[in-house]
This record gives structure tokens, sequence and C-alpha cells, in this order.
């Protein structure tokens, strides 16, 4: 403020210099001084101006602009949860109860079964002279369980008609039997003869008393007199005659009867010890639900 006042001082006082010397030079022609001092009034007018212009700025006030609107942070999505992997727990083999803690020897030939009668099926034939493993107990007095000598994971019910037991049973669970079973598949089987054609053949005769068709087998001989075996699989029942079929028999109906062979001996089997397991099933090529037997014979 203080400067533009000095300048306006010093634009002034020209003016009124040239105002005074207008009254006491009476040389200047009135109409050139009136000239000059008009020029000399607008210039003070317009410095006047530029000055005050300079010194208070006019500013336009400022438009509120609105600030740019920010992109918002993503959202963060969180880590997925873990999922623990699964704790494996590891099943061991069934470990085999020692011979020398409870076994169970056997004095006659006797069919080991699923459950504690002959309507569950035979797992297999404990042989005269063996020595199985007890795994357990029974609430019957007169079974146990046994280990099967060919598979250690599977076990079967023994009666103990013809069985020394050896060692202490009370140290052992005591199983419960389960529910008897009503298998609609069901046959009886007797043995007929032994054909001589391209070899030796034992013959059986089957008889379906179940409820199911039978549509195949398999016979598994073991000899042991002369410590052979012998196996033989069909999808048929028929018979022969003079070592010829006359009628192929496919299947056999509820109450129907047919034959079942062990072919192509190649010896007499006459008088050998034999131990037979016959296999039936429902299907072709032993599919479906089956059955099985298994017995000893003398030709």
């Amino acid at each position: 403020m203080r400067r533009f006042l000095f300048k306006l001082m010093t634009l002034l006082i020209p003016g009124a210099m040239l105002l005074s010397a207008c009254k006491t030079a009476d040389s200047v022609p009135a109409a050139d001084l009136q000239e000059q001092i008009t020029q000399t009034m607008q210039a003070v007018a317009t410095d006047v101006q530029s000055t005050l212009q300079a010194a208070v700025p006019t500013t336009a006030p400022a438009t509120n602009t609105p600030l740019p609107t920010g992109t918002p942070l993503p959202t963060e999505t969180p880590a997925p949860t873990e999922t623990p992997a699964p704790v494996i727990t590891e099943t061991s083999e069934p470990t085999a109860v020692a011979a020398s803690n409870v076994t169970a020897r056997i004095a006659q030939n006797t069919n080991c079964r699923s459950g504690p009668s002959t309507a569950f099926p035979m797992i297999f034939i404990a042989l005269e002279g063996e020595s199985l493993n007890i795994v357990s107990g029974t609430t019957l007095d007169d079974y146990v369980i046994v280990e099967n000598p060919n598979d250690p994971r599977q076990s079967c019910w023994l009666w103990t008609e013809y069985v020394d037991i050896q060692g202490n049973l009370a140290g052992l669970p005591a199983a419960t039997p389960p529910p008897t079973p009503t298998p609609a598949l069901k046959y009886s089987l007797a043995f007929v003869r032994v054909d001589p054609c391209t070899g030796w053949s034992l013959v059986f005769k089957v008889t379906n008393t179940g409820s199911k068709t039978l549509q195949s087998y398999t016979v598994v001989v073991t000899d042991q007199t002369a410590d052979n075996t012998e196996t033989t699989a069909l999808n048929h029942f028929s018979e022969r005659v003079g070592c010829k079929v006359p009628n192929e028999v496919t299947s056999l109906d509820p109450g129907q009867s047919g034959y079942i062979y062990e072919n192509d001996f190649s010896y007499d089997p006459k008088d050998h010890t034999l131990l037979v397991y016959v296999t039936v099933c429902s299907n072709n090529d032993m599919a479906g639900e089956c059955e099985s037997q298994g017995f000893f014979i003398t030709p």
C-alpha cells in the first residue's frame, strides 16, 4: 500500500506543476496547453488504474473441483483355509496266534464254515492231523473259531466234536454266532461213478434244491494218495453216455437234476482218498451267486 501511495504522488505532482505552469506561461497557446493537460490527466488516470489493479489483484473465487474418485482398494480375499490332509491309519496285517498258545488238533476231517451249522458256507476242510490256531472262543460250547491255514486273514467256525483243544480258551474273546443265512442257491451232490473215456473222470449227480437257476460249476479234486490235483470248470450239466453227450443241459432250474464231471485223470483213481471241492454258481463262468461244498470220497 505504501508503494502505491508513493507512485500516486509521483503522478499527481507533475500534473499540478503543469497546471501551475499554465497560469504563468502566457507564451503557450491556450489550445495547445489544454491539449497537453488533457493528455497528462489521461495518462495519470490510466497509470493509477493499472497501479490499483496491480496492488489489489482480483482473484476469482476458486471453483470447488471435486476430488477425483479414488478406485476403491480391492477387497482382500482371505487366504483359503487349508484342509488338513486325512490321517491314514495303517491297518496292520492280522497277527496269527502262536501255535504254542491255543490250538486245535484235528482228530477227524471236519468242515470249517462261516457259522456254526451246515446252513453256513464252507470255508475249508480241516484235515486229520492238522494243528490250527484258535483265534477266538464262542458263546457255544461245541465251536471255536480258527485261522484258515491257506489265508491267515480269514477265519471260520470249527465244530469241536473231533478236535483236541490245547491251551486255555479263557484268555480269548468269545464270538457270538451270526444270523443263520437263508441262501436261495442250494443243491445236493452224490458221487455216481468213475468214467473211463479219454482218461478217467469222476461223475457226480447234482440236484437244484434252492430257488435260483444253476448255470455253471467248478470241481477241484485233490488225490491225497497220489498227491495230485485236477480241476474242471463248465457251463452245463450234461450227462455223457458212452463218452458222448446226447443232450446238452445248459442250466438247472429249481427241482431239476444234472451231472457234474471232474474230467480226465491220467490214471484210475480207484481206492484213492480224494478231497472234492464243488462250487456251483447261478450265472455262466462262475458269476452271480455261488455256493461251495467239500467232502471226501474213495471211489
